[in-house]
């Protein structure tokens, strides 16, 4: 790691009274999770997958992937087909 990495995994670490082996393991935690979402909203866009898709790509649950959509802007091409299936598969 260079010197930068070193000494933003060591604020990380202070930031959270840990060790850098817990501070490395949180951000590929929270970083590989973020992109997993990324990841699973440009396909969703893209039309390569339905939501329960991008959730399974995400790991999350539908509810949580149609949050996350939400909040990002996401949902413009959510139409009533796409929310009937969802429903369906709900039940």
């Amino acid at each position: 790691m260079s010197d930068e990495e070193l000494d933003l995994v060591d604020r990380l670490a202070d930031q959270h009274d840990g060790s850098r082996s817990d501070a490395i393991r949180a951000a590929i935690r929270s970083g590989a999770r973020e992109q997993l979402v990324r990841v699973a909203l440009e396909k969703y866009r893209h039309g390569e997958v339905g939501m329960r898709g991008a959730a399974d790509i995400a790991g999350l649950t539908v509810a949580e992937m149609m949050a996350e959509a939400n909040e990002r802007g996401v949902l413009s091409n959510y139409d009533e087909t796409d929310l009937e299936s969802d429903v369906e598969n709900l039940l």
